[in-house]
């Protein structure tokens, strides 16, 4: 499976070197490396019998490529005079992403490296990807864009390929034109910015949503995968691992789920507080490491308010970490002050048996 990260904070940036780059277990490492802490052991002798259907769900190499997402104003920043009008007259407030792609180990990549020493963000979606029978090309690394709208997936549509077409004759023109690549995560994505901007053209990408309808389209877009499988499949039908994350550059929501009675989906975990130490600006080290001056800097409690949700922790202290639960949702709007992790709406009828378990 693939490993990715959210950072989300209305005032805080972070520097993309210190989040992405600089910890032991940073996303950047995670193409062969993993730490998955209150999930499983990480002794061999330790492991159970079902460990190791979770270790094989999140221990796959991730070398298919790399994608960082990060918004910033600098789009609006340049609007034309006091039009509220960008060069091609389109509205542009706001927070806006730019992104950056490849197919090189990211530890290798030199443009990876300069970017990430030189941009701060107050909201990044990075992703790194293990291939599940596409291409590896550019145009399907994560996170995918649609206007203000960013979208990423860890995980796998089962039967992807039996199904496309369905899924797609239930998306907008303007979701189902937007699709660059053959993923199923970016299906997924287009079928998720049909439901939130409730069929819209083009333009309503632009648009910013409530959490609330955030919540709803991510929920359809679950809900309208799997009954296509089982009205196509039928007993064929096999559970998908779906850990999905969207945002617009202020809210954001996030899944970590799978329709199977017992078996567990891909790593995922949030944080409130690893953010100060994933900070150069503030004290401690990722790592926990006593490297000059590791204790000094600004007062913790300055820090800004953020979030953090990662298929892996990235700092040593394992208790700034919480790990998602099975089929549960992460609803995050710093601006109606919004934070809450709660269960998916799991409808009667969406579990189904996996046949290589058998």
């Amino acid at each position: 499976m693939c490993r990715w990260f959210a950072y989300l904070s209305p005032t805080e940036p972070s520097l993309l070197e210190d989040t992405l780059i600089n910890p032991a277990n940073s996303l950047s490492r995670q193409v062969h490396d993993h730490y998955l802490p209150q999930l499983i052991s990480h002794d061999p002798k330790d492991l159970k019998d079902a460990d190791h259907l979770t270790t094989a769900r999140n221990s796959i190499y991730n070398i298919d490529g790399l994608g960082v997402a990060w918004y910033t104003t600098s789009y609006a920043d340049f609007e034309l005079k006091n039009t509220g009008q960008s060069s091609d007259g389109q509205q542009a407030e706001g927070l806006w992403p730019a992104v950056y792609k490849t197919v090189q180990p990211p530890l290798n990549d030199l443009n990876f490296r300069s970017l990430c020493r030189n941009t701060e963000t107050r909201c990044c979606f990075a992703h790194i990807r293990a291939a599940s029978g596409t291409p590896i090309a550019i145009v399907n690394n994560h996170p995918f864009l649609f206007g203000r709208h960013a979208f990423m997936h860890n995980g796998v549509v089962s039967n992807f390929s039996a199904i496309k077409r369905a899924l797609c004759q239930e998306m907008s023109e303007a979701a189902f034109g937007a699709i660059n690549g053959g993923t199923d995560s970016e299906h997924l994505a287009a079928l998720y910015m049909t439901y939130l901007t409730k069929n819209g053209g083009a333009e309503a990408f632009a648009a910013t949503y409530s959490i609330e309808e955030m919540e709803k389209a991510m929920h359809s877009t679950v809900s309208t995968l799997i009954t296509t499988q089982k009205r196509i499949l039928g007993a064929k039908a096999a559970p998908n691992s779906l850990n999905l994350c969207a945002t617009d550059g202020t809210k954001l929501i996030a899944y970590r789920f799978r329709n199977h009675a017992t078996q567990q989906p891909p790593s995922l975990y949030y944080s409130t507080k690893a953010g100060t130490t994933l900070n150069r600006k503030y004290p401690d080290h990722p790592d926990g490491k006593d490297v000059p001056g590791r204790m000094e800097g600004r007062d913790v409690g300055e820090h800004g308010k953020h979030l953090i949700v990662a298929s892996e922790p990235s700092t040593y202290i394992a208790e700034d970490w919480v790990l998602v639960g099975k089929n549960q949702v992460i609803l995050a709007d710093p601006g109606t002050k919004t934070f809450e992790v709660r269960d998916v709406r799991y409808e009667t009828g969406w579990d189904v048996e996996d046949p290589t378990a058998a």
